[in-house]
């Protein structure tokens, strides 16, 4: 198995460090069992696709990966529970017997789709409650499910493309962000920050859902966008308010190019709840310029929170 990932890595990094990779690997799961294997081997895969991409720890694009973690688990955790609480208030809503309901959902695609989405929130759970090694693999191939069963179940969910893009958008983040990186982007809270975050997103729809606020009847995704933006801003405000937070958003030049990498990280988070407003909202014109509405004042708000937090510090 080895060998086959060595080639992952670029020509001249295998020819340097291969063997000693090799060894290593052969040395730490030694009588270990197959999971353990597989495991440290995907670990080396994902180590190896990171620098053939150019994704190494001291890159620009790495330190913009690290601030998207959370926001991305959050992000893909909202995602999962939204598509959760659907079914469930379905469930609950319909007349039928709920064992027919429950051979119906999970069968086929929708199967797919009710275990993946399961998969990526409880998997995004763990990873933000500091489990990365059992969570972000978990969240990624949740994530990879739940494109594969939104392609096969067609218009049904949504769109059958802007939703597995999404996903796989997400997941390719997840991937692609260097282990030191991902420790840096969840330092000072910001695990916290994002299950604050889906928090947020879930409880009020699912007070929607169950008819607590009977004057909302849909909020056409719009809020789960609003609270991604809230977000993001907040962590831009606190990094150039607070001095910073390990990722290079304190201190004059540095807070001004920490917003900007918190507006990337905020944008590389958007896709999933992205998708999901689009297939609430889809056809509809006033939604559809409600979104674009939240995500320009997001965009604006990021890099305003930095420059007003280092007028006031």
């Amino acid at each position: 198995m080895i060998d086959h990932v060595l080639r992952l890595y670029p020509a001249a990094y295998r020819h340097a460090h291969g063997a000693e990779i090799a060894a290593t690997f052969h040395e730490l799961t030694a009588g270990e069992p197959l999971r353990v294997r597989l495991r440290d081997g995907a670990d080396l895969a994902a180590h190896g696709l990171r620098l053939r991409f150019g994704l190494g720890p001291a890159g620009t694009l790495a330190t913009v990966l690290g601030p998207a973690q959370p926001l991305v688990l959050g992000a893909a955790a909202a995602a999962g529970g939204l598509h959760l609480l659907r079914r469930y208030a379905g469930l609950v809503a319909s007349p039928a017997p709920v064992g027919l309901q429950l051979r119906l959902e999970l069968s086929g695609a929708w199967g797919v789709l009710l275990f993946s989405a399961l998969l990526v929130f409880a998997g995004a759970a763990a990873a933000l409650a500091g489990r990365w090694r059992a969570g972000v693999p978990c969240t990624v191939a949740g994530l990879l499910g739940y494109a594969v069963g939104a392609v096969v179940s067609g218009p049904a969910l949504g769109s059958p493309v802007a939703t597995p893009v999404a996903a796989v958008l997400a997941a390719a983040v997840l991937v692609a962000c260097p282990p030191d990186r991902r420790a840096e982007g969840m330092a000072g809270g910001r695990a916290g920050v994002a299950g604050a975050m889906v928090a947020l997103v879930l409880v009020p729809l699912a007070a929607v859902a169950a008819h607590v606020l009977p004057w909302v009847s849909t909020d056409y995704g719009c809020w789960p966008l609003l609270v991604l933006a809230g977000t993001g801003v907040a962590l831009a405000w606190r990094g150039a308010s607070g001095g910073g937070s390990g990722d290079g958003t304190g201190g004059g030049a540095g807070a001004g190019s920490g917003a900007g990498r918190q507006l990337a990280a905020t944008a590389l988070a958007a896709p999933p709840l992205l998708a999901e407003a689009c297939g609430t909202a889809w056809g509809d014109a006033t939604a559809t310029a409600c979104l674009a509405a939240v995500l320009m004042i997001g965009a604006a708000g990021v890099p305003l929170a930095a420059r007003l937090g280092r007028t006031l510090r």
